[in-house]
Protein backbone atom coordinates (compact mmCIF):
# COMPACT_ATOMS: atom_id res chain seq x y z
CA UNK A 1 0.00 0.00 0.00
CA UNK A 2 1.28 3.47 -0.95
CA UNK A 3 -0.21 5.48 1.92
CA UNK A 4 -0.60 9.13 2.83
CA UNK A 5 -2.72 11.17 5.25
CA UNK A 6 -4.60 14.20 3.92
CA UNK A 7 -7.13 16.86 4.79
CA UNK A 8 -10.18 17.02 2.52
CA UNK A 9 -11.14 20.39 1.07
CA UNK A 10 -14.71 21.71 1.09
CA UNK A 11 -16.61 21.77 -2.19
CA UNK A 12 -16.86 25.57 -2.34
CA UNK A 13 -13.09 25.96 -2.22
CA UNK A 14 -12.62 23.23 -4.82
CA UNK A 15 -15.12 25.10 -7.03
CA UNK A 16 -13.10 28.31 -6.62
CA UNK A 17 -9.85 26.56 -7.50
CA UNK A 18 -11.48 25.06 -10.60
CA UNK A 19 -12.70 28.52 -11.71
CA UNK A 20 -9.20 29.94 -11.24
CA UNK A 21 -7.32 27.16 -13.02
CA UNK A 22 -9.85 26.64 -15.86
CA UNK A 23 -8.54 29.36 -18.19
CA UNK A 24 -4.94 28.71 -17.13
CA UNK A 25 -5.09 25.03 -18.10
CA UNK A 26 -5.83 25.93 -21.73
CA UNK A 27 -3.26 28.71 -21.81
CA UNK A 28 -0.39 26.65 -20.35
CA UNK A 29 -0.20 23.14 -21.86
CA UNK A 30 3.29 22.81 -20.36
CA UNK A 31 1.60 22.20 -16.99
CA UNK A 32 -0.22 19.13 -15.75
CA UNK A 33 -3.05 20.33 -13.52
CA UNK A 34 -4.20 18.36 -10.47
CA UNK A 35 -7.79 17.23 -11.02
CA UNK A 36 -10.50 18.17 -8.54
CA UNK A 37 -10.94 14.57 -7.35
CA UNK A 38 -7.21 14.34 -6.47
CA UNK A 39 -6.89 17.70 -4.73
CA UNK A 40 -6.19 17.58 -0.98
CA UNK A 41 -3.68 18.78 1.57
CA UNK A 42 -1.16 16.04 2.30
CA UNK A 43 -0.15 16.01 5.96
CA UNK A 44 2.28 13.08 5.68
CA UNK A 45 3.33 10.70 2.89
CA UNK A 46 4.39 7.25 4.12
CA UNK A 47 4.94 5.38 0.88
CA UNK A 48 4.72 1.60 0.56
CA UNK A 49 3.95 0.42 4.07
CA UNK A 50 2.29 -2.86 5.10
CA UNK A 51 -1.34 -2.74 6.22
CA UNK A 52 -0.38 -3.66 9.79
CA UNK A 53 1.65 -0.42 10.03
CA UNK A 54 -1.55 1.63 9.97
CA UNK A 55 -2.14 1.15 13.72
CA UNK A 56 0.02 4.08 14.84
CA UNK A 57 -1.43 6.38 12.18
CA UNK A 58 -4.98 5.43 13.19
CA UNK A 59 -4.10 6.00 16.85
CA UNK A 60 -2.89 9.56 16.21
CA UNK A 61 -5.93 10.44 14.10
CA UNK A 62 -8.42 8.88 16.54
CA UNK A 63 -7.05 11.12 19.31
CA UNK A 64 -7.13 14.29 17.17
CA UNK A 65 -10.43 16.12 17.73
CA UNK A 66 -9.79 19.79 16.91
CA UNK A 67 -13.27 20.50 15.57
CA UNK A 68 -13.75 22.09 12.14
CA UNK A 69 -10.69 24.03 10.94
CA UNK A 70 -11.26 27.41 9.28
CA UNK A 71 -8.70 28.46 6.68
CA UNK A 72 -8.05 30.80 3.77
CA UNK A 73 -5.98 30.24 0.63
CA UNK A 74 -4.91 32.66 -2.05
CA UNK A 75 -1.11 32.67 -2.04
CA UNK A 76 0.64 31.02 -5.01
CA UNK A 77 4.05 29.44 -4.60
CA UNK A 78 6.32 26.97 -6.36
CA UNK A 79 8.99 24.36 -5.78
CA UNK A 80 11.95 24.00 -8.10
CA UNK A 81 15.44 25.27 -8.60
CA UNK A 82 17.04 28.11 -10.50
CA UNK A 83 13.84 30.01 -11.24
CA UNK A 84 12.40 26.96 -12.98
CA UNK A 85 9.36 25.78 -11.00
CA UNK A 86 8.47 22.11 -11.21
CA UNK A 87 5.44 22.30 -8.88
CA UNK A 88 2.93 25.10 -8.25
CA UNK A 89 0.98 25.23 -4.99
CA UNK A 90 -1.57 27.33 -3.14
CA UNK A 91 -1.08 28.34 0.46
CA UNK A 92 -2.68 30.65 2.94
CA UNK A 93 -3.64 30.84 6.59
CA UNK A 94 -4.33 27.64 8.51
CA UNK A 95 -4.88 27.13 12.23
CA UNK A 96 -1.94 25.84 14.32
CA UNK A 97 -3.69 22.46 14.73
CA UNK A 98 -2.78 21.64 11.11
CA UNK A 99 0.96 22.04 11.73
CA UNK A 100 0.61 20.24 15.07
CA UNK A 101 -1.01 17.11 13.57
CA UNK A 102 1.50 17.08 10.70
CA UNK A 103 4.29 17.15 13.29
CA UNK A 104 2.74 14.22 15.20
CA UNK A 105 2.26 12.20 12.01
CA UNK A 106 5.82 13.07 11.00
CA UNK A 107 7.16 11.16 14.01
CA UNK A 108 5.82 7.92 12.51
CA UNK A 109 8.49 6.50 10.14
CA UNK A 110 7.77 6.22 6.43
CA UNK A 111 8.55 3.19 4.23
CA UNK A 112 12.28 3.98 4.42
CA UNK A 113 12.31 4.42 8.19
CA UNK A 114 12.55 8.21 7.99
CA UNK A 115 10.72 10.66 10.23
CA UNK A 116 9.78 14.14 8.99
CA UNK A 117 12.70 16.47 9.46
CA UNK A 118 11.53 19.84 8.21
CA UNK A 119 8.82 22.24 9.29
CA UNK A 120 5.47 21.47 7.67
CA UNK A 121 4.07 24.28 5.50
CA UNK A 122 0.37 23.76 4.65
CA UNK A 123 -0.14 23.88 0.88
CA UNK A 124 -2.18 22.35 -1.96
CA UNK A 125 -0.37 21.17 -5.08
CA UNK A 126 -2.28 22.49 -8.11
CA UNK A 127 0.05 21.87 -11.09
CA UNK A 128 3.29 20.21 -12.16
CA UNK A 129 5.47 21.20 -15.07
CA UNK A 130 5.52 18.64 -17.87
CA UNK A 131 7.97 20.40 -20.16
CA UNK A 132 8.57 23.60 -22.02
CA UNK A 133 8.17 27.17 -20.88
CA UNK A 134 7.58 27.87 -17.21
CA UNK A 135 4.72 30.35 -16.93
CA UNK A 136 4.38 33.13 -14.39
CA UNK A 137 0.95 32.52 -12.88
CA UNK A 138 -1.26 34.97 -11.02
CA UNK A 139 -2.67 33.74 -7.70
CA UNK A 140 -6.41 33.23 -7.31
CA UNK A 141 -8.62 35.54 -5.29
CA UNK A 142 -8.58 34.59 -1.62
CA UNK A 143 -10.95 31.75 -0.71
CA UNK A 144 -12.12 30.69 2.74
CA UNK A 145 -13.42 27.37 3.95
CA UNK A 146 -13.69 24.91 6.77
CA UNK A 147 -11.99 21.52 6.85
CA UNK A 148 -14.08 18.83 8.53
CA UNK A 149 -12.36 15.58 7.51
CA UNK A 150 -8.95 13.91 7.51
CA UNK A 151 -8.31 10.62 5.68
CA UNK A 152 -5.82 7.81 5.30
CA UNK A 153 -5.51 7.16 1.58
CA UNK A 154 -3.92 4.37 -0.47
CA UNK A 155 -2.55 5.75 -3.74
CA UNK A 156 -1.96 3.21 -6.49
CA UNK A 157 0.08 4.53 -9.40
CA UNK A 158 -1.36 3.77 -12.85
CA UNK A 159 -0.56 4.96 -16.37
CA UNK A 160 -3.49 7.41 -16.03
CA UNK A 161 -2.19 8.85 -12.76
CA UNK A 162 -2.79 7.83 -9.15
CA UNK A 163 -5.98 6.07 -8.12
CA UNK A 164 -7.09 6.76 -4.57
CA UNK A 165 -8.75 4.34 -2.16
CA UNK A 166 -9.87 5.84 1.13
CA UNK A 167 -8.84 3.41 3.87
CA UNK A 168 -10.31 5.44 6.72
CA UNK A 169 -12.00 8.83 7.13
CA UNK A 170 -12.19 10.79 10.36
CA UNK A 171 -14.57 13.66 11.06
CA UNK A 172 -12.95 16.51 12.97
CA UNK A 173 -15.41 16.70 15.83
CA UNK A 174 -14.88 18.41 19.15
CA UNK A 175 -15.02 16.03 22.08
Amino acid sequence: MRVFVALSLPGGVLDGIERWKGPLAGRYPSLSWVSRDRMHMTLRFYGDIPRDSLGRINGVLEEWTPGPLKFTIGRLGSFGSGGSPSVYWLGGEFPPEVVSIARRLGKIPDDRGRVAGKVFVPHLTVARRRSGIVPLLEPPDEMAGEITEVSIIDSMLTSGGPEYTYLRRYGLHNV
